[in-house]
């Protein structure tokens, strides 16, 4: 971060700039992750923030089939072995389509082949004197 004499050196040499107002060079200093800590165990309201201020989670708000479905729904990727495998299986399929659809949609040169029948030598004029 610049210092105020150096903010004030780099302002003068931009002369060409029109002129406005000053501002205050200000070193901003931030306390997260000083000795490695990264959160307070004694303070988790204010390190992971306030849970409670969004709003509730009652049955009122999110009636009771549509919890038990998100629930059963959710219990396959429970599993970490689950989740990895959804992943890698989206990803494959995501792979497959491109090499089927978006390779083709893209028009890549290898793809296509040659559009034209190319040139001999240099520009064509070194095998045509000989």
């Amino acid at each position: 971060m610049l210092c105020a004499k150096q903010t004030r050196a780099f302002a003068a040499t931009r002369a060409s700039r029109p002129a406005v107002a000053p501002r205050r060079a200000v070193k901003v200093c931030a306390k997260y992750g000083e000795n490695s800590r990264y959160f307070d165990l004694n303070d988790l309201e204010n390190s992971t923030g306030s849970w409670d201020m969004y709003g509730q989670d009652s049955d009122k708000r999110y009636p009771g089939m549509q919890a038990e479905f998100f629930e059963r729904a959710g219990d396959v990727l429970k599993r970490r072995e689950a989740l990895r495998g959804f992943v890698a299986l989206g990803g494959l399929v995501a792979v497959a389509a491109y090499g089927l659809k978006g390779s083709a949609d893209a028009n890549l040169p290898i793809i296509n082949g040659p559009q034209t029948s190319g040139e001999n030598g240099k520009g064509g004029s070194t095998r045509s004197r000989l």
